[in-house]
């Protein structure tokens, strides 16, 4: 009886040590996936209300946008400044996604409750979307993966 319960006790813990645990993954190189990480200040004289704002239009990108994997906006304490973290699949999806959002209902109102401080894109950028942005009038910092992984 002992031995049963010693070795029902090995095979517990033994199965919990890796609970959790995926050791799948995909090094960032090997993907196509682009990110934007975008710093914003809310400004003091807009007359958009932050919270309806970031509802509506992450509603807009989650019900229209399948290549989008995520969007989220990260408010201050003070509510003064905002992250916006946006990944795609690739860049083609990138394109897509500023071409919706330039002639959509949310890029004036954008601007009107945002003043853009910084926009950099992390991923294999194409030159294409590196074409479409600076044509559009987004200055932007790209950054390649040297190394890392996504599970």
């Amino acid at each position: 009886m002992r031995r049963i319960l010693f070795i029902t006790y090995i095979i517990l813990f033994a199965s919990c040590d890796n609970a959790g645990v995926n050791n799948t993954f995909n090094r960032n190189s090997d993907l196509d996936n682009i990110t934007f990480i975008i710093d914003l200040i809310v400004n003091e004289d807009t007359n958009e209300d932050l919270d309806t704002f970031i509802q509506e239009i992450t509603d807009k990108v989650l019900n229209t946008e399948d290549f989008c994997l995520e969007y989220a906006y990260y408010v201050s304490e003070d509510r003064k400044s905002v992250t916006l973290y946006e990944k795609y699949i690739d860049s083609k999806s990138g394109i897509i996604h500023g071409q919706n959002f330039m002639s959509g209902p949310f890029f004036d109102r954008f601007f009107n409750l945002f003043t853009l401080e910084k926009f950099v894109v992390t991923g294999p950028a194409t030159d294409e979307f590196k074409k479409f942005t600076a044509e559009n009038g987004f200055v932007i910092e790209y950054r390649e993966s040297v190394d890392g992984f996504i599970r």
